[in-house]
């Protein structure tokens, strides 16, 4: 059984250093359909499902793209992996919704939307089918309860509708039209939040045309790709042809102003935003090539070329490979790459295509390679550290480990100070002598913290902020930096929780604390914030916060280091939530790829908020963060001193999903 989780090396400041995301071909094979209009992946990326323009559709397995199901001549618009790749849902342009078991394909059932449909969206829990008809109606569908919950009126501007999604808590749906109206929604109760003309306004008198739009659920921003034409300066002169610019456009999901705007050559065509919040992949029909956008730095990092015009995209949920789609039927996977470039060749120690798999007994590891290429290279780097670098090509340099998972940066400098880094991962068990133990470097461990106690609708708990605060001041002892937030409202978390996703990129290890009130609605696990006065279920979806929001956030970490989100939030319900919809304690979820997710107590129980300075969980485990021992004995050890605390009426558990043995001690 594989153990988890952490590292810390001592690193320097660089001059500038050149970290991108990149895509590479991986494979190309015929879908065995007409032209391509929609793809999907199965959450673990092993199965991909396509539709073409006729409505016929085909699923294939990733590794041997043999076909595992397929469904001629029904007119399927949109499809879509739910309940942990169990079920399978396709929804066809008339209206009906078929539910699939993915064991056998069967019929788990069928239902039907009041007319045609043009466009379709699930929320982030997957729940919530999501449709325009062809009345310009919006409707929304629990795929649970198997009914319409809600209807949104006819909106004519939504007439070419070319874009309705969810913001990544799901407490927003957007709508834009290809003239660049966009409205705004509470999904939850249909409340109507705002109005926008999205447009350029750059040249007088000009038209504006959105070809593309697109969200990802763990970003704040929604993106669009908008084409404008105007009359060039000084008028026509002779020529009867408008002048075209094409740009992208970044609007911030809360305000709906707009973030950012990218001249670009060609139109972009269709789009899919990320991996992670910072890149965007798109196409252009006009070019045939399929970009990766750098949108803060605001240039293409990287350009394939495909040599069918491209008629669709998506990126698979673990943001490891790009799917394009042909007009002739066939599917590019592209594998995206992250600071893994070529140049740099690592001859000690032998690298496998595993995570941190090379097991290092000792506790210093010597690294030694090579470069190759024709920049003229003036210094190397390894964890930060000048190495002896030889030949113009050849370096070494005898580096120190840490206990478990280590991560082992290469960094090349050329001539004109542009820095290149290869990364790869090693674990260090040692059998004998003393592990050298490096500080971590400032920004590599981040936290947020949340402790609410002070309910104004519902009892105190007394301990849930002593809880926060005891569990900041451990955190800090252990090298992070803390972003807390202390008896928050839903705006406070919120935003908090924005903020916190914006830096978890760059941080090797990341942790969501949360201590307070939560609560099941639906199969959905929920915080709620201090000032939430909840009456119903309905009150929940609309007043606290998903935990979905949470997990989607964790999504963009660093999954090759450690992530963490930890729950002291099943405490007793005090809240008139009603029997059949909502429970006691949280409901399991997945946790992301390199993340842990533990819980104070096990699926529909409630915690003890303790009689003491902090709550029975909490309290052990900080005990248990003071001890030099793996992450998963951190968990294990606070879940044996819990159970046998509480006389075994509270048993703490975790869903880990770690890439590597970590220590944070």
């Amino acid at each position: 059984m594989q153990r988890y989780i952490i590292i810390a090396l001592l690193l320097i400041q660089w001059p500038a250093i050149a970290q991108d995301v990149y895509i590479t071909p991986f494979k190309k094979f015929s879908s065995g359909l007409k032209e391509i209009s929609s793809i999907s992946f199965s959450s673990d990326s092993k199965l991909i499902a396509m539709n073409d323009t006729k409505g016929n559709l085909v699923i294939k397995n990733m590794d041997f793209n043999a076909t595992v199901f397929q469904v001629p001549n029904t007119g399927i618009m949109y499809h879509e992996f739910i309940d942990t790749n169990t079920r399978f849902i396709t929804l066809d342009k008339l209206g009906k919704l078929t539910i699939y078991n993915t064991a056998d394909y069967s019929v788990v059932t069928t239902s039907n939307f009041s007319s045609a449909v043009k466009n379709a969206c699930l929320d982030p829990n997957l729940q919530y089918l999501t449709v325009l008809n062809k009345e310009n109606q919006i409707e929304m569908f629990d795929i649970k309860a198997n009914m319409t919950f809600g209807r949104i009126p006819p909106t004519p501007e939504l007439k070419n509708c070319a874009f309705i999604g969810f913001d990544r808590f799901g407490q927003q749906l957007a709508a834009i039209s290809k003239t660049g109206d966009s409205y705004t929604w509470n999904p939850l109760n249909q409340k109507f939040l705002r109005e926008l003309k999205l447009k350029s306004g750059e040249f007088a008198n000009s038209s504006s045309v959105i070809y593309s739009a697109s969200t990802n659920s763990g970003g704040d921003r929604f993106m669009i790709g908008m084409q404008e034409a105007f009359i060039p300066k000084g008028g026509f002169q002779g020529r009867n042809q408008l002048e075209r610019k094409n740009m992208m456009l970044a609007y911030d999901w809360i305000s709906g102003q707009e973030q950012k705007r990218i001249p670009l050559r060609y139109r972009v065509d269709g789009m899919a935003l990320g991996p992670g919040p910072g890149h965007v992949a798109y196409y252009s029909e006009d070019s045939r090539t399929i970009n990766l956008l750098n949108i803060e730095k605001s240039e293409v990092g990287s350009s394939v070329a495909v040599d069918e015009k491209p008629t669709s995209i998506s990126l698979s949920d673990d943001n490891q490979f790009l799917a394009v789609g042909t007009v002739a039927g066939n599917i590019n996977l592209f594998e995206v790459v992250r600071n893994d470039p070529p140049e740099i060749k690592i001859s000690k120690p032998g690298l496998t295509r595993g995570y941190g798999d090379q097991v290092i007994s000792e506790s210093k590891l010597m690294v030694e390679g090579s470069i190759t290429g024709n920049d003229k290279v003036s210094k190397v780097f390894v964890n930060g550290e000048p190495a002896n670098f030889e030949a113009g090509k050849d370096f070494n340099l005898e580096v120190p480990l840490v206990k478990g998972k280590n991560k082992i940066t290469v960094s090349v400098q050329n001539t004109a100070s542009v820095i290149t880094d290869k990364d790869f991962y090693v674990t260090c068990e040692p059998s004998s002598g003393k592990t050298v133990v490096a500080k971590p470097k400032a920004g590599t461990r981040l936290a947020l913290v949340i402790g609410n106690s002070a309910y104004s609708s519902a009892a105190k708990l007394k301990n849930a902020k002593n809880d926060a605060t005891a569990m900041t001041t451990e955190l800090q002892a252990l090298g992070f930096e803390v972003m807390k937030v202390y008896d928050g409202t839903y705006e406070q978390m919120k935003n908090a929780i924005y903020s916190f996703g914006d830096r978890i990129q760059s941080s090797e290890v990341c942790i969501f604390f949360y201590a307070g009130h939560g609560l099941e609605v639906d199969g959905s696990n929920y915080i709620v914030p201090v000032d939430a006065d909840i009456q119903s279920a309905l009150d929940v979806k609309l007043k606290a916060l998903p935990l979905t929001g949470i997990i989607k956030t964790m999504e963009f970490a660093n999954e090759e280091g450690l992530n963490m989100i930890i729950l002291d939030a099943c405490r007793n319900n005090p809240f008139p939530t009603g029997k059949r919809s909502s429970g006691s304690g949280l409901a399991r979820v997945q946790a992301p790829s390199g993340t842990l997710i533990a819980y104070a107590t096990d699926p529909g129980s409630v915690a003890s908020d303790g009689d003491k300075a902090n709550g029975l969980y909490t309290g052990e485990l900080v005990k248990q963060l003071r001890v030099s021992q793996r992450i998963e004995d951190v968990f294990m050890n606070t879940r044996n001193a819990v159970e046998k605390a509480s006389n075994g009426s509270q048993r703490p558990w975790e869903e880990a999903r770690l890439r590597g043995v970590f220590y944070l001690k």
